[in-house]
């Protein structure tokens, strides 16, 4: 019997593992490192769902494969998380606005790329929960943004060299900027 219990206690565990690994993912905060709590989360609940039926199943050799499958997700989660990390590209931060604990800041991605894309994101806090959320995302080929700028604390404001001026609303705690300026063309509004 309390070979069960122990059973219940780590199936529990692992929903609740497995429902902050689904809250990670929908990411409601615009966590800046959200990717790293996501895996951590993803790879303690396979742990956890391994030691659940390695705890259900019998000694021997049932149990034996359990762990060897439960082992061997886990390293391959580990594999897709580390290969996941070597192909992704920091964006290179280009200019930045601040205003008390918030940052407008220019980023410049796509660096192999031909003509450079420039988004302008807006950064809140410091650490480990520092939140992150996209305000203008820009086209191939257009230049970077003339002039970000707070208009008041819940409103931004970016201009682009062609004299287009694109504002958005930003939720204080969420960070959920509305709307998220995506142009079509760079010779144009």
């Amino acid at each position: 019997m309390p070979r069960l219990r122990h059973a219940v206690v780590l199936a529990a565990l692992t929903v609740l593992v497995g429902g902050l690994a689904v809250l990670a993912v929908a990411d409601p905060f615009h966590l800046r490192n959200i990717r790293w709590f996501t895996a951590g989360l993803v790879l303690l609940a396979v742990l956890l769902l391994t030691a659940t039926f390695a705890v259900l199943a019998r000694r021997g050799l049932l149990r034996a494969c359990v762990l060897v499958i439960g082992g061997i997700a886990a390293l391959g989660w580990v594999g897709i998380v580390v290969l996941a990390d070597r192909v992704s590209v920091e964006n290179r931060t280009v200019s930045e606005v601040a205003e008390g604990s918030r940052r407008l800041v220019v980023v410049e991605g796509a660096r192999e790329a031909i003509a450079p894309v420039y988004a302008v994101v807006l950064r809140s806090g410091g650490g480990p929960f520092e939140q992150e959320t996209v305000v203008y995302q820009g086209v191939e080929a257009a230049p970077a943004p003339a002039e970000i700028r707070f208009v008041d604390p819940d409103t931004v404001e970016v201009r682009t060299g062609a004299g287009c001026a694109y504002r958005s609303e930003v939720e204080a705690v969420t960070l959920d900027v509305d709307p998220v300026h995506r142009p079509l063309r760079a010779d144009g509004c």
